[in-house]
């Protein structure tokens, strides 16, 4: 399987009922040493700072097309202990109660994100926050600049799922290309989208983007599939 690095952190102002938001970097080093790198980010308008942190792992580990081994590093005592210690497998052996017997806060999310550690091979590595990291800092910024966003999702309390309450901001990332799929600022697709606000041609046009976006994604996945397939003969 490929191996993967994942960068992941989540925000939010006013914790536990203020906006917040997550961020995460993917990586990944190809058998030419090219390195492949996507990053991810999203407010909500009001939620907490641990379910933005288990948004950011679950964001990163679905984007993966293919499974992976995975390194996930993250501040979050919260999500790296779960794992690490154990908790989560108690947690679903017993119907995501805990040793008290109350539900598990967020349990929609961490069965989302088990869905994700079943299917790749996934090791937490747990890295002090605010400390010079670089990629931790950089998720850090992703994750406080989503909160601070115009652009603001519904956290119901489930596992946001629901296209409706949540819709990825597509980032530019220096090593995958001009980002010209994006917009000049890098940033002008589905977050630029508002229901009736846009004309026919003009969302033709985003259309048409998202296409040259989904082609250019899917040339990465040809690649990592035939890298994958080619190692096991």
């Amino acid at each position: 399987m490929p191996d993967v690095t994942i960068f992941t952190d989540g925000a939010a102002r006013g914790n536990p009922n203020g906006p917040g938001g997550y961020g995460a970097i993917v990586r990944y080093t190809d058998a030419g040493g090219k390195v492949y790198e996507r990053e991810y980010s999203a407010g909500f308008a009001v939620t907490t700072n641990n379910r933005m942190e288990l948004m950011a792992a679950i964001v990163a580990l679905e984007n993966l097309k293919v499974a992976c081994n995975v390194t996930l590093y993250s501040d979050s005592k919260y999500l790296v202990d779960a794992y690490n210690e154990g908790w989560v497998w108690y947690w679903r052996e017993h119907g995501y109660r805990n040793k008290q017997g109350d539900t598990v806060k967020n349990a929609e999310l961490w069965k989302r994100l088990l869905e994700q550690t079943d299917r790749h091979e996934v090791v937490f590595e747990w890295v002090k926050g605010h400390n010079g990291h670089p990629e931790n800092e950089r998720c850090d910024e992703l994750a406080t600049s989503a909160a601070d966003g115009e652009t603001l999702y519904t956290d119901d309390g489930g596992d946001l799922r629901d296209p409706e309450l949540y819709v990825e901001k597509p980032k530019t990332v220096p090593g995958l290309g001009d980002g010209s799929a994006d917009g000049e600022n890098g940033n002008s697709l589905l977050t630029a989208y508002k229901p009736g606000t846009m004309s026919r041609e003009e969302l033709f046009s985003m259309i048409e983007a998202l296409r040259a976006r989904i082609d250019a994604e899917m040339e990465i996945l040809e690649q990592m599939e035939e890298e994958y397939y080619s190692g096991e003969e």
